[in-house]
């Protein structure tokens, strides 16, 4: 998002109370605002936390109103369709929220030259449910560029594997990401 629209964001908080404004989503975020239907990595937190994921336009028109307005006109479900699912879940959770995307799946790698950067992606994958290993050799599933010697048994894949898993909130199909 641009800066410009950055700052109007922050003016209407100060003015209509309520949130804090923060640049990266975190443990205490609620709300994650788009300038355009981009898959950013602050997206894909918002959606691993359970986050409302919201178009910009949600914020000038409560700033219209002079009040926070309801949320789901603004949700942008349809450029990501796991947002609603993971809210809806977040809210009914009795505890602090954690997804079960990749609960079912095998221990993961995520190699250092991932891009996105390994720390987000290891992130992505707890909040989904996922466990990461720090060898490669105690995990079933390799995700970024890995030059190491190659195990038979175990798959190595794009790191848009996660991300698009994320996105459509089911866990997608291997052969479409493997990397030789």
């Amino acid at each position: 998002m641009s800066s410009e629209k950055q700052n109007i964001i922050i003016q209407v908080v100060d003015k209509l109370k309520g949130f804090s404004f923060a640049p990266e989503v975190c443990e205490t975020t609620t709300h994650v605002l788009a300038g355009k239907t981009l898959r950013t990595l602050n997206i894909l937190l918002g959606i691993a936390r359970g986050c409302w994921v919201l178009s910009y336009e949600w914020v000038l028109l409560s700033l219209e109103m002079g009040h926070w307005i309801s949320e789901e006109p603004f949700e942008l479900f349809n450029h990501f369709p796991a947002a609603p699912v993971c809210r809806l879940e977040r809210h009914l959770s009795p505890e602090q929220y954690r997804g079960t995307l990749f609960a079912d799946q095998p221990m993961m790698f995520i190699t250092p030259d991932s891009s996105p950067p390994r720390a987000k992606l290891c992130e992505l994958v707890l909040l989904c449910g996922g466990q990461v290993s720090q060898v490669p050799r105690q995990a079933s599933i390799v995700v970024g560029p890995y030059a190491g010697k190659k195990k038979a048994t175990t798959k190595y894949l794009s790191e848009k594997w996660v991300l698009d898993s994320i996105t459509q909130h089911k866990v997608c199909a291997f052969e479409n990401y493997l990397l030789l």
